[in-house]
């Protein structure tokens, strides 16, 4: 991306999100505001803040008249670097930022690119501070325990519980241990050895929670905690709560060790999509197309990957038009909304039991980065929509994958790949690279992607509906690391 289609997407964006930020460097309190931002950032999904731009949902002007540079107050652009080093632990990398110099209007504005963090929460000011959609918030010291869990920066797998060995001793234990080839006998010795049990600070060997969820027959009961699955299938597209619920029958909780409740999972979701569900009214079954192996793949990652700190279930819901399921927990280290099944973790948050879990014999997943990836394949060869990824703000601390059990329209591959390459779209562009002669029909196209949660809409603040534009959900990064100068 050179300098001229840079500034044109800077000056295109119609709005701020979680991870774009405009800041003028004028203004009261500016410098902190402007550091507290990057601090947000960095607790979250990481961003980038663009200095010297207003935001284009504060103000009239539009194009290059919004530019008022750094030159505003280098002041304020240097007492940002200093600010910086006030950071505990250190942001290492952001700063100095991008400068860019405007030809055309002899202003420079300074692009702030912020990594997420993948090890511990940042403070500045004694305070911690995490990006939500447009806004920041400060948590308190529950909520920061809680986020730490749910990003992965503590492991709950690791943690001990005061849970009798005895209750470990069970198949499931053999299983993996026949598997391993390990000949000792004493399940206590062999759990110490393999990293499942440790000693406690009287010196007590007690077992992880680990061990209890791969071994104990019913570790929702013998631990503080919830890790069981619930399934619901429900009768139509919603969820009808209240005193006449639209549940289709009593829910479905799968208990026992996880590599049991993967299977009984699996095994019960895709009973019911053989079976199809009955449509209200008409009478007509309906047949669900989703590939099995993006069932399997969805259901894998959430009892492997969630957080076990949190006492809440694992909620797979059935729709008639799709299929929900939402493991508790945020996607963990450098993992993003945006690139999840591009790049691979640096860790886990659940790492005891990835290794222990690819030791069997049966092992439900290969721990090869496969399983997103083999889920838009699955998905993409089917003709169906990709699998959408819904978590943090949407979702104050879980992921929810959606898989939408419908054929794509013959105008989502133009449009998806067009807001690929340009973040993006309104209804005038949209009819001419898919041949829509008819405004209406492209703003009912566009009404359902938005419904079904496969584009955003972007009201404009005049309130003008020609103004409105749509973006892919997870795409709301801007990729100015490739500016060649």
């Amino acid at each position: 991306m050179d300098k001229k289609e840079l500034l044109k997407l800077l000056i295109n964006v119609p709005e701020e999100d979680q991870t774009t930020e405009f800041k003028r460097l004028g203004g009261e309190n500016a410098v902190r505001k402007i550091v507290e931002t990057i601090v947000a950032m960095a607790n979250a999904e990481g961003g980038t803040i663009v200095l010297g731009v207003d935001d284009p949902e504060k103000t009239d002007k539009k194009g290059l008249d919004r530019l008022f540079g750094i030159e505003e107050s280098k002041e304020n652009f240097d007492a940002i670097g200093r600010e910086i080093q006030k950071v505990i632990p250190p942001l290492s990398g952001i700063w100095p930022p991008q400068i860019i110099f405007i030809e055309e209007i002899k202003k420079s504005i300074a692009l702030v690119f912020i990594p997420k963090c993948n090890d511990d929460f940042r403070h500045f000011n004694n305070k911690v501070i995490l990006r939500q959609q447009k806004s920041n918030i400060e948590l308190n010291p529950h909520e920061v325990v809680t986020f730490s869990y749910a990003k992965g920066f503590k492991r709950a797998d690791i943690e001990l519980v005061k849970v009798d060995f005895s209750l470990l001793d069970t198949s499931y234990y053999h299983e993996w241990k026949n598997s391993r080839k390990i000949l000792e006998t004493d399940i206590k010795d062999v759990l110490e050895k393999t990293g499942l049990a440790r000693k406690d600070d009287q010196n007590y060997l007690l077992p992880t929670r680990a061990a209890v969820l791969l071994f104990a027959e019913y570790p929702t009961n013998l631990m503080d905690t919830k890790c069981t699955i619930r399934i619901f299938q429900y009768s139509g597209k919603i969820e009808k709560i209240g005193n006449t619920p639209n549940l289709v029958s009593v829910p479905e909780t799968m208990h026992g060790p996880i590599i049991k409740i993967i299977n009984d999972a699996q095994e019960f979701v895709l009973r019911l999509l053989r079976a199809g569900i009955t449509i209200p009214h008409s009478g007509f079954i309906n047949k669900y197309k989703i590939p099995e192996r993006a069932i399997k793949e969805a259901i894998t990652n959430a009892v492997i990957h969630r957080d076990y700190f949190l006492k809440r279930d694992i909620e797979i819901k059935v729709f008639e038009d799709r299929i929900e399921i939402e493991n508790p927990g945020l996607l963990p280290f450098n993992i993003t909304a945006s690139n999840i099944g591009k790049v691979r973790a640096d860790g886990y948050r659940n790492d005891l039991l990835v290794k222990i879990l690819r030791e069997y014999s049966n092992r439900p997943n290969l721990d090869q980065n496969e399983g997103v990836r083999a889920m838009r394949a699955e998905m993409k060869a089917q003709n169906l929509y990709p699998p959408i990824f819904i978590t943090y703000p949407h979702l104050k601390d879980s992921v929810r994958v959606v898989l939408i059990n419908e054929f794509v329209a013959t105008e989502w591959q133009k449009i998806s790949d067009y807001l690929e390459k340009n973040k993006y779209i309104a209804n005038a562009e949209a009819r001419k690279i898919t041949g829509t002669e008819q405004r209406d029909k492209m703003t009912q196209i566009f009404k359902k992607w938005v419904e079904q949660g496969l584009i955003v809409q972007i009201k404009p603040q005049s309130g003008y509906v020609k103004e409105t534009k749509y973006r892919l959900p997870n795409n709301n990064e801007i990729e100015t690391r490739k500016f060649t100068r």
